[in-house]
Order: C-alpha cells, then sequence, then structure tokens
C-alpha cells in the first residue's frame, strides 16, 4: 500500500447524527448493565435483610410479620428492574433519537465539517475548516465501520491538538472504491495491531 492515503471529506450534520445514534445506543447498554448490577445489589441487601428479620423473630425480638416490608421492599425494587430494563431504557433512547430526528432540518446539532485526511502507517492527520489535528494510531479506542461511516472512536487524550475531540467520521459515499478498500484495510491492521475492542452494536445503524 502506499501512503499516505489522502481522503476528501465532506461530513454533514446527518453524518454526526449517526454517531449520535450510535452513541445512545452504547449509553443505552450501558444503562441496562447498571440496571441489572443495581437489582443485584439490592437483592442480596434485602436478602441479608430477610436474613436478620429471620434471626430476630426466631429470638422473639420481633415480630415474624415484619418480613412483609423487605419482602413488599423487593418486589418493588423487582418491578422497577423489569419495567426500565425492558421499557424504560428503550423509551428513552426513542425519545432522544427522535427529537434529534425530528429537528435535525431547522436545528445546526453539529457543525459540518470539509476538509482532508491523510492515513499514513502510524499516524493520521485531519484537516478541516482550518484546524489541523493530528494523531498515533495508538490514540484509538475503537473503529466502527458502517454502510455509509467510518468512525474512529478516541481515547482520552491529554494533547493540545485533540481536546475535546472524541471521534473522527470519514464518509463513505463520495469514496471511490479503491480509496474504501484500502481505508478498510487501514483499520484492518489498526484493530489487529492495537487489540482495539468492537465499539457497539447497533439496531439501527449497519
Amino acid at each position: 500500500m502506499e501512503y499516505p492515503l489522502k481522503i476528501d471529506v465532506n461530513i454533514s450534520q446527518d453524518d454526526y447524527i449517526q454517531v449520535e445514534i450510535l452513541e445512545q445506543e452504547l449509553e443505552a447498554q450501558l444503562w441496562k448493565k447498571s440496571i441489572v448490577k443495581t437489582f443485584i445489589i439490592e437483592s442480596v441487601v434485602l436478602a441479608l435483610a430477610a436474613v436478620l428479620v429471620m434471626t430476630l423473630a426466631a429470638k422473639k425480638i420481633i415480630v415474624i410479620e415484619t418480613m412483609i416490608f423487605v419482602v413488599g421492599a423487593w418486589l418493588i425494587f423487582l418491578f422497577l428492574f423489569v419495567y426500565n430494563y425492558f421499557w424504560g431504557v428503550k423509551r428513552e433512547f426513542n425519545l432522544a433519537v427522535q427529537h434529534v430526528l425530528r429537528n435535525k432540518d431547522t436545528h445546526e446539532f453539529f457543525t459540518p465539517e470539509k476538509g482532508m485526511i491523510y492515513f499514513y502507517e502510524d499516524r493520521c492527520e485531519f484537516l478541516t475548516n482550518e484546524q489541523r489535528r493530528y494523531f498515533d494510531y495508538s490514540l484509538i479506542k475503537n473503529i466502527k465501520v458502517i454502510k455509509h461511516l467510518y468512525i474512529f472512536v478516541m481515547k482520552r487524550s491529554k494533547e493540545k491538538n485533540l481536546r475535546g475531540f472524541a471521534y473522527m467520521v470519514v464518509p463513505r459515499r463520495d469514496m471511490y472504491p479503491d480509496e474504501d478498500a484500502m481505508l478498510a484495510e487501514i483499520c484492518d491492521g489498526i484493530v489487529e495491531k492495537y487489540k482495539l475492542e468492537p465499539w457497539v452494536e447497533s439496531e439501527l445503524l449497519k
């Protein structure tokens, strides 16, 4: 492969909206994991409370009917768990996505960018709107390739030129087939060399 691979990019608000949807899906997945973890902790605490109640009831310090409060609390936590896990998370995700999609034509949520990207063997230079961002591939956290986009999710960096730079988007629609193939090869190499973990698996964007 010849380096650098130079790609002209014209990133629209719709491109950034696709990334936002993926971010919302990731947040939903993380929230679901948090819900499960919280319910397990609550159940363990209430199980210990049940043991304590039974112990005190056996010693005639309290009445066994006190267990009703423990069971009642667990049933409330169970209801909240089932609702949030199966409906609450999906509802919040849908509301967030619908808000962006409903207003994308009348509001500028994301600033479009136009410029050029250079891919070298070990680094990338991203020149758009008179800004220059450059980074080694070791600073990439994840790479997601969907139908219309290459998305490079960045690690948190203290480098001045990368402050506030969460991800880089490369639209595929204007790429020539050989550019697309070469960039796919570069991405595969980065994933293999730096053992990158998969990002979010999307139900909406493939």
